[in-house]
């Protein structure tokens, strides 16, 4: 029922390249496991819509926030790039939504709204 976030992740060898393979460190939920090694991703749904016809449903419309975490300022925005390539074949990028650095990790933090239409 949700976008396929984590498969569009684990397909671009670009994202892989800085995330690695085994485990690919993407995370639903918009949080990653504690003591993870940066880089990581993470995302969630936060918010849809359901579009509905006369016909039934058509479309689900999907929200979906992407977070980019790294401990290194150039590695985040080679990563943030990377994801942004490998689901923009997929997703309408529709906002950017923070460039910063955690108070408490130190970690770099590029993080993205992506819209996602899946038909019915």
């Amino acid at each position: 029922m949700l976008p396929l976030v984590f498969p569009l992740l684990k397909n671009a060898a670009a994202v892989t390249a800085l995330i690695g393979t085994s485990p690919v460190r993407a995370y639903r939920h918009g949080r990653a496991p504690q003591d993870v090694a940066a880089p990581y991703v993470t995302w969630s749904a936060p918010g849809g819509t359901a579009e509905n016809t006369f016909q039934g449903a058509d479309a689900d419309f999907f929200r979906v926030q992407v977070d980019c975490w790294s401990d290194g300022d150039a590695e985040i925005e080679a990563l943030a790039a990377a994801v942004r390539a490998a689901l923009e074949p997929a997703a309408y990028l529709v906002a950017y939504l923070a460039d910063d650095q955690d108070e408490t990790t130190k970690r770099y933090r590029i993080s993205f709204a992506f819209d996602f239409i899946k038909p019915r």
